[in-house]
């Protein structure tokens, strides 16, 4: 019965994950973008990954160099990408080892960076890396699942918010994947929550 439900877990995740990236290729998909303050929902994130990632002995660190990062975005799909890249790090990490989830201000964007001590990636994956159904080099550590689609759902998301994703990488060196958003100047965000 537990076998079950997994495969219809995986199954259903992947029904999601080929809906959303339907609607994002076809322009279907609508987003109301928000002035909000990401800390909070970081903050949440690391939490929710706190304990399977201390399960396989790996340690989650958060380096903010700002103390509020208000971006111009939607919340939901902000979540969805960052818990794409945080589930990942973990995913693929080596017991014993730590995550980086990092936060700084870059000229107009808010940049999230999520850096791991893992395989790294080879330059043939790097060249293939945000593709649909595509398949690394690098193997879960921890026998989780992978559908291959939410790199390629996570670059549309990000660019759909007028933003950029990329990946530093090297074999055997771990990866780093930064995330960068349109900022919000504090004075103009007063009205924090109010749809744009």
């Amino acid at each position: 019965a537990k076998q079950i439900i997994g495969t219809s877990e995986r199954m259903l995740d992947l029904v999601k994950k080929l809906l959303d990236i339907n609607m994002l290729e076809s322009g279907a998909f609508q987003m109301d973008f928000y002035a909000f303050d990401i800390i909070p929902l970081l903050d949440m994130l690391v939490e929710q990954y706190t304990a399977p990632a201390a399960a396989k002995q790996i340690a989650i660190r958060c380096e903010y160099q700002i103390s509020r990062g208000i971006i111009l975005a939607n919340e939901q799909a902000v979540m969805q990408i960052l818990d794409n890249i945080v589930s990942n790090a973990v995913k693929y990490s080596p017991s014993g080892r730590k995550i980086w989830v990092r936060l700084t201000e870059e000229q107009g964007f808010v940049r999230i960076a999520v850096q791991d001590e893992g395989p790294g990636l080879t330059e043939e994956d790097k060249k293939k890396l945000f593709g649909k159904f595509v398949r690394l080099s690098a193997q879960p550590t921890g026998n989780e699942h992978s559908t291959g689609l939410g790199l390629s759902i996570v670059k549309r998301m990000v660019e759909a918010m007028n933003g950029r994703v990329w990946c530093e990488a090297e074999l055997g060196k771990g990866v780093t994947f930064y995330v960068e958003l349109p900022s919000v100047r504090v004075e103009a965000a007063l009205g924090l929550g109010q749809a744009v």
